[in-house]
């Protein structure tokens, strides 16, 4: 998987390194150049300083960028159904949070084998292999959808001032259908931007 990173930042390093000077382009021609690669070298050398808008981009390490990206941060904030599924032997996720955070939305499974979003097994023909995981998600979800009753959310009331769509109660923000002369220069190419706050 880190070969493969490396490959894809090949493909892009005329636009990466347009500033010599850049930190982002110093970090490509060193990441570039590493032998034999894994994900962890390729977060080290590029991810942690080239992997996102500032801030928080640049982290001082790998590992803080980890801990920064974890989803054990927001596990236990979770307020929807959830199935995480897991296997031990990934070599990306090394720590699986098995007690989800102590929230009861969240259902944690771990298979002992799997690698990366894998999960291989044999189909009825030679040679032919099929992903076990659509089974368990789509058993997961039928249950989720036939048995759990939960109360539908309440919405605020909206209404409709000076053109803007806001909701009852929050009049600093609100939106508002555009015709082509209210586009910010620049956009007009753009599909569905959303533009100007």
């Amino acid at each position: 998987m880190g070969r493969n990173l490396v490959n894809l930042l090949k493909r892009h390093v005329s636009a990466l390194a347009k500033d010599p000077d850049h930190d982002i382009a110093k970090a490509t021609a060193v990441t570039i150049g590493l032998a034999n690669p894994t994900i962890t070298m390729f977060d080290e050398h590029f991810t942690r300083i080239g992997g996102g808008s500032s801030p928080p981009w640049p982290f001082a390490s790998a590992h803080d960028y980890y801990e920064y990206a974890s989803s054990h941060n927001v596990l236990s904030k979770i307020r929807i159904p959830l199935l995480a599924v897991n296997a031990a032997d990934d070599p990306v996720v090394q720590d699986v949070p098995m007690d989800a955070g102590d929230n009861g939305w969240v259902v944690m499974a771990l298979t002992p084998y799997g690698g990366h979003l894998g999960w291989f097994e044999s189909e009825e023909g030679w040679g032919q292999v099929r992903r076990w995981i659509t089974r368990p998600v789509l058993e997961w979800l039928r249950a989720t959808g036939t048995d759990l009753v939960r109360p539908l959310p309440h919405w605020r009331s909206l209404h409709e001032e000076d053109g803007f769509l806001k909701e009852v109660g929050i009049d600093t923000l609100g939106c508002k259908e555009l015709d082509r002369s209210d586009i910010i220069v620049g956009t007009e190419g753009e599909v569905g931007l959303l533009a100007g706050l």
